[in-house]
């Protein structure tokens, strides 16, 4: 009678480890979930960037026959797009594998989204300046190009007119851009940190 009690314990305590093995498995898979979904905007930003890319550039074609800008700057600017979007591709999607929010793997995880932060910041630095100097040097062009020898006060062409306007917005667009990259640029290091919180808060509890 005992040794069928004891072997009934036993049966309901294997039950009892399965469930909770079971558990466990769901709850770190919740976790890994919810870590990657904390990044997944990350890669559907990159990839309106693959797409609005070439858009941009050919928008920015038409303005630079326009304007008289050389061919020279338009093709630094592709070039430039491209640099950045590759430099996005390789420092926010590359270092994260599949299994990397693993729980044998999250401690190298957020070594590297600590990285991923780093990089993420002197990329933006470097893509903000580089994209000032570019518009500093077409705004030189378009002036040289377009007004230097030109009264602007006396009785300016629809032409000239376009130009000054489409200089104006210009301005105010860098202004708008140099705003909108820093607040991406916030919001992607915030994903980064809460992912970290979370990897740390799950180490504590080992």
């Amino acid at each position: 009678m005992e040794n069928l009690e004891f072997e009934q314990m036993k049966a309901q305590m294997a039950v009892l480890e399965k469930k909770i093995a079971d558990q466990e498995i769901v709850n770190e898979r919740l976790i890994s979930e919810s870590m990657k979904d904390k990044l997944s905007w990350i890669k559907k930003f990159i990839f309106g960037e693959l797409i609005l890319a070439p858009i941009t550039v050919i928008i920015w074609l038409g303005i630079s026959i326009f304007a008289h800008i050389p061919l020279w700057l338009t093709l630094i600017m592709a070039i430039g797009c491209a640099i950045d979007i590759y430099f996005d591709w390789k420092i926010n999607i590359t270092p994260i594998k599949e299994n990397d929010f693993d729980r044998q793997n999250l401690i190298e995880t957020a070594e590297k989204l600590h990285k991923m932060k780093r990089q993420r910041a002197i990329q933006t630095i470097a893509g903000t300046v580089s994209v000032i100097i570019f518009f500093v040097a077409v705004a030189i062009v378009v002036y040289l190009r377009n007004f230097k020898d030109a009264n602007l006060f006396d009785n300016p062409s629809a032409r000239d007119s376009a130009l000054i306007g489409g200089c104006v917005g210009m301005v105010i667009g860098i202004i708008i851009g140099v705003i909108c990259i820093y607040k991406i640029f916030k919001k992607m290091q915030r994903s980064n940190d809460k992912i970290i919180q979370q990897i740390e808060e799950i180490s504590s509890e080992k």
